[in-house]
């Protein structure tokens, strides 16, 4: 598949764990924590792509706004399709950085990650909002949110967001079972113990979404929640996700598909490196237990409604991270 392709494909090609140059009016604060803007981002794929001998294959679903062609990375040669996407929102960069970590991983091809590759075929879009990305901000380059515009179908020409529209259409041809939308959350969330939230992580709650949807979905939160908790770092809690059918929790949800969102904490612009790490290494942790529950089948066999034990997010507080 060559670089500049249009997205056109099923099923994958190839299934874990830099400041550049654009055409963005503002350049993001220098103290933002920002691994790849999307030029870094492109080279470092290309690198991953050319590294991985043949087992990652590069594609472009869609143009933003300004032009930039989104970016899809797949991995493994697996029956089984799982979707990851990144940086819908423009100023949320962990995801990103995470994802490549994981992407890396499974295209180095060893052994930890050959029942992953053998078994899935495991798609990542990201950057979703390149315009947004390098002006470091939430919305497009129109001032569009690409997270409340998922409810249009594929093909669609009216949507606001060509890069929601981007991710729709992509989500549509490869028809993954679950879709994982990888975020950052803004401030400090402390709980009854005085202990910082890490992440906040949810499920579709949407009017129509499917039982079998909702209970995979909640399946994949509780299986992250398990997993991770036992690192002294983590914290994870639910995330006070609301019913709008237009994001991309609650819109992939009614789709019949399992579908996350998950939200490091952490989005700020004085966040040091320390803390940017913890939270890269955290969401690489989550990402990589929904893809090995997905192969040994662990996922299926928890009971959905353990994920309503997981602690609601505390309201936020003023922010006292060290980061130093």
């Amino acid at each position: 598949m060559k670089r500049r392709d249009t997205l056109k494909w099923i099923g994958g090609a190839a299934g874990l764990g830099i400041i550049g140059t654009g055409t963005a009016t503002a350049d993001p604060p220098a103290e933002q924590q920002r691994r790849y803007d999307y030029e870094g981002l492109l080279g470092e794929l290309e690198r991953i792509e050319r590294s991985s001998q043949g087992s990652v294959s590069l594609a472009f679903a869609g143009e933003s706004l300004e032009g930039r062609e989104i970016p899809v990375a797949s991995v493994g040669n697996g029956e089984t399709d799982v979707f990851i996407d990144t940086e819908q929102h423009g100023n949320e960069p962990t995801g990103t950085s995470a994802a490549v970590e994981v992407l890396r991983s499974l295209g180095s091809g060893g052994n930890n990650v050959r029942g992953v590759l053998d078994s899935l075929t495991v798609h990542m879009m990201l950057m979703v909002n390149p315009d947004g990305a390098e002006r470091n901000q939430r919305v497009n380059a129109d001032g569009v949110d690409p997270n409340r515009n998922h409810d249009y179908q594929p093909g669609s020409e009216d949507n606001p967001s060509p890069e929601a529209q981007a991710m729709i259409d992509a989500v549509d041809e490869i028809d993954p079972l679950w879709v994982a939308d990888l975020h950052t959350q803004t401030g400090d969330y402390i709980d009854d113990d005085d202990n910082s939230v890490t992440a906040s992580n949810y499920w579709p709650i949407a009017s129509g979404v499917p039982e079998d949807a909702q209970d995979l979905s909640k399946q994949m939160n509780w299986a992250m929640y398990d997993e991770v908790s036992q690192y002294g770092y983590a914290n994870i809690t639910q995330y006070p996700g609301g019913t709008n059918p237009a994001i991309a929790r609650n819109a992939y949800g009614l789709q019949d598909r399992g579908s996350v969102l998950l939200e490091a904490t952490g989005q700020a612009d004085d966040r040091g490196p320390r803390m940017e790490g913890m939270m890269i290494r955290l969401m690489n942790e989550e990402v990589t237990t929904l893809l090995e529950g997905t192969v040994d089948g662990s996922l299926f066999d928890i009971d959905p409604n353990n994920a309503e034990e997981i602690p609601e997010r505390p309201s936020r507080q003023s922010w006292r991270w060290d980061t130093e």
